[in-house]
């Protein structure tokens, strides 16, 4: 193993292991994988979310979707960024943008980039398909 290859892995292993504490709701670990000026960006939001924001993004997700599991699908590392492709599974269970409850399953798609300052994140952006998602729960035609 080369010394180029030691941070990679560690930043897929980082990754991983934020990703991991969303699936568990262990909200303590997630937050110390951040770093305090955190900002995500998110398709679909018109400003990047801090970290108190970012915090009530999952809380209302995984309040919709209680049951909702991460699995990641790839995830690679160069210099100070990692690249996930993911797909997560849930239940609607509780109101989600507005929408009520509809006990529908899901099964949709994103893409994550994270940049690392320390060994934490600093600037995630994340895409999803929301469409994929609306349609899912009945909000949209299929």
């Amino acid at each position: 193993m080369t010394q180029v290859d030691t941070p990679v892995r560690n930043l897929t292993e980082l990754n991983r292991s934020w990703i991991h504490a969303f699936n568990e709701r262990d909200w303590n670990t997630e937050k110390t994988l951040r770093t305090p000026n955190f900002r995500a960006h998110l398709s679909g939001t018109p400003q990047p979310l801090n970290s108190d924001a970012w915090a009530g993004f999952l809380m209302a997700f995984t309040q919709a979707f209680p049951d909702s599991q991460i699995s990641i699908d790839t995830c690679i590392a160069d210099g100070d960024m990692s690249a996930t492709h993911w797909t997560i599974t849930g239940t609607h269970k509780g109101p989600f943008q507005g929408i009520a409850p509809t006990g529908r399953p899901v099964m949709f798609s994103g893409l994550e980039l994270n940049r690392f300052v320390d060994g934490r994140i600093v600037e995630h952006w994340g895409m999803f398909d929301n469409l994929a998602l609306l349609q899912q729960i009945g909000a949209l035609p299929a």
